[in-house]
Formats: C-alpha cells, structure tokens, sequence
C-alpha cells in the first residue's frame, strides 16, 4: 500500500536527526541526554537544528540569519522532541512494527519535494553538507516512519471530527471569515444631531463678526481662518491662498463653483451654509483663466440643548412604535435621513461585518421582525429595524479546512498525551548546556 500521510502529520513527525549507529562515530562527540539505553549526541542535535533552519527558509521563507536564530531560539524544544520520537521509535521495534522499501521510497521521495530538492545529486550534496550519508539518511527515514506507523495506528482512531464541532469552530471564528458574516436587511428611523435656532443664530453671530474683521484688515484673513479650522479640521485649506484654472474650479465642490463664478475680484462673500459650516469666500485676482481665492468656515455645531431636543425627539417616536404604529410611516414622517426616509428607513441588506462594533452589538441582539431601543451614535440617535436574516452556510470544502484544522490540534495534543505515557515510563536525563 503506497505510503500517504496528511500534511499535519507530516510537520509533526518530519524529525530526521543523523541517525548514525555505529558507536565509534558517537565516540567522539558529547553526549547530552540519555534515553533509556540510547544516547542523544550533540552533533546529532546541531544537525535537527540546522534542518529546523532549512525548514524556515525554504517553507517558511525566513531569512538566512532569521532562520538560524529562530532554529537556535527552538533548540530545547527540538531536543525534547527528538526524545519523544526515539520512544516512540523504541515503542515501535518493541511492538515489531514494519514498513516496506516502497514506504521508505516515497518518505525519501516526498522529504525532496517538501525541501524542493531536484535531483538526487544535489540531495546527496545537502545530506553531506549536514554530515550524512544517504544510507544514513534511508535508514533514519525507516525509523521514522516506523514511529510513525505507531502513531497512525494509535492517535489517528482519536481524531474524529463531529459536525457540532465544525460548528463551533465557524461560530467562534466568524469574524474572521468576513464573506461568511451574517447579512440583515435594515430599516432605521434617524434623529440627527442638528443645530436648533438659537445654535444657528449664534454661528450667524460669530461669522458676521468675522467679516467685519476681515473688512478691517483684510491681510488677516488666514489668521482669522485660522480660529475655526484647529478645532474642525486640522488638515483643511482653509485661510490658504489657492489659486485654480476655470476647468479645475468645476472639480471643486458645488459650493465653491456657486460662489466663485460669481464672485468679483477683491470681494467678500456673505456666509452661505454648506456640510461643514457657514463659509466665506475672498477673491483676491480673477481673469478669464484663473482665480486665486480664499475660504473660511465657521463651525455650524449642535450645542448640549440641541442634542437634548433629539434625544428627546426620538423616545416619542419610540413610544408610537410601542403603541403599534407602522414602522415605515414612522420612518417616512420623523426620520432625518433623506436618502432612506422616502422608502421607509430602508437601509438595504447589510453585512454585520461592515458594520461599527457597536451598532454591530445592538443589531445582531434583534431578531427578524425587531426593532431596538434608540440607539446613540456621533451623529445622531437611530432605531434599528432587522426586516430578514441571512446566516451563510458553510461549503463542503470549508468545512474539510476546519476538519483539517481541528485534526491538526487534536492531532498535536493527542501525540503530546501518548508521548508524555512514553517519558512517564522512561529514564531520559539531559545534560544541555547553555
């Protein structure tokens, strides 16, 4: 039967140390732990580590210098690795456990693949570059795969994976896997945080005064800018002399094009409302190519009072919701966002990935049907309504990928219990020094 092994598997038990076994060759070298009647050496150990080195650059893609401190940094942990497979290996003979040269074949064969080796000379080369003979290395592969066939018989059985678990892998994981997050279809009625008269009236104040200041001394006007921008938008251009063609002036926003056009050299404008404000415009050159002008805005903020109003706001039309008012009407008379108010509040399917994590939090609580308490955010204060729920169901190929995940662990810590019986009966001392 051809030799197949699941790649996790093969990472867990693709140790190859140099395996040599006639004694005089161990002679010469430092002994640093004893294995029941076997020995480890300290050569055999520098040739697992500069395999684990290999291993790191060539599968891992490492670095020649990171590859060699992480394979150092690993060394205890590949020594204690190193034991457990030679009881697992002692634990085989014992059991008289045996494998074919065909096995050994492709155990050979698919350790060239895994390390990209072409040809069998260039293997032969990198085989006496770690000190080893290729007989050497066919017969630590048959040791190997000796344990191995020990751990296939009596860990594999245990690696059964139930569909429950499958589950919960996907549940506890699904944030991860954004294509596989819960997709709702969302109505929200909005109550935005919105200046009230006397917020307006205010602003309307400050910017007057503003420009009666700038008439004043009009080489100020940057300075003055300057007031508003810190605390609306650090990165603005505003108080800046910027100076634009007529064709570059139509990529402007709407209300520069509004203004500019119209706007005659050496004039101020008056305060116009816009998204961020109330601005003012100076022109200070304009021909028939080009203009060169200036911008202000002066923040057009809700005060503490307004944003109590729409608290305030939004609790009424939650209390004729509990009354058994129609969602939509509701949304259609109350709500503040224009580009939804007109077909209900509706927000479309949405993936709760998308989502900000906490209105993630209140949406994901309500079922089909449902809607939730106001819910408070930076600009303003919105009920949720969950029309459908969409939960995505896995493939049958993701769930042989968390199959195989979930083997992989349990694979890792069933070798970890067996081989921990193995050491628990054993007499193993190590004698690493630092």
């Amino acid at each position: 039967m051809a030799y197949k092994v699941a790649a996790c598997l093969m990472l867990c038990l693709l140790f190859i140390s140099s395996g040599i076994s006639v004694g005089v060759a161990r002679t010469f070298d430092t002994i640093i732990a004893y294995v029941n009647d076997d020995v480890v050496t300290k050569r055999e150990l520098d040739v697992l580590v500069n395999q684990r080195a290999m291993e790191l650059q060539q599968v891992y893609r490492f670095s020649e210098r990171e590859a060699i401190n992480e394979a150092e940094r690993q060394r205890d942990q590949l020594l204690n690795r190193l034991i457990r497979q030679m009881l697992l290996l002692e634990a085989a003979l014992t059991l008289r456990i045996t494998v074919s040269e065909a096995d050994i074949e492709q155990y050979v064969q698919e350790f060239k693949n895994r390390y990209q080796i072409e040809t069998d000379e260039e293997f032969k080369k990198q085989l006496n570059r770690e000190g080893m003979t290729l007989f050497a290395f066919r017969e630590q592969s048959e040791r190997n795969l000796k344990a191995e066939r020990l751990v296939m018989g009596r860990i594999v059985p245990r690696l059964q994976v139930r569909d429950s678990e499958i589950q919960e892998f996907f549940e506890e994981n699904r944030d991860q896997l954004p294509t596989k997050a819960d997709k709702v279809h969302l109505r929200h009625i909005f109550v935005a945080f919105e200046p009230n008269q006397a917020d307006r009236d205010a602003a309307f104040g400050t910017v007057r005064k503003t420009i009666d200041e700038i008439k004043a001394d009009n080489t100020k006007f940057e300075e003055f800018a300057q007031r508003y921008v810190i605390k609306q938008n650090p990165s603005s251009q505003a108080g800046i002399l910027i100076e634009a063609t007529t064709e570059e002036l139509d990529q402007f926003p709407e209300i520069f094009q509004n203004v500019l056009k119209d706007l005659a050299e050496g004039a101020l404008s008056e305060p116009i409302e816009g998204n961020e404000g109330l601005y003012v415009f100076a022109v200070e050159k304009k021909t028939d190519q080009i203009i060169a002008f200036r911008y202000l805005i002066v923040p057009l903020e809700p005060s503490a009072e307004a944003m109590q109003e729409a608290r305030e706001d939004i609790v009424e039309v939650f209390k004729k919701l509990e009354n058994g008012e129609d969602f939509t009407a509701l949304a259609a008379a109350h709500s503040d966002d224009a580009e939804t108010r007109e077909n209900g509040g509706d927000l479309g399917v949405r993936s709760l990935a998308e989502l900000n994590p906490k209105t993630r939090a209140v949406i994901e609580a309500l079922e089909t049907g449902a809607y939730s308490q106001p819910h408070e955010t930076e600009s303003g204060l919105h009920i949720f309504r969950v029309d459908e729920r969409n939960s995505p169901s896995l493939s049958e190929t993701e769930k042989r990928q968390i199959t195989s995940i979930l083997r992989q662990q349990r694979f890792q810590e069933e070798w970890d219990a067996y081989t921990d019986k193995l050491l628990e009966n054993a007499y193993v001392k190590t004698e690493l020094k630092e």
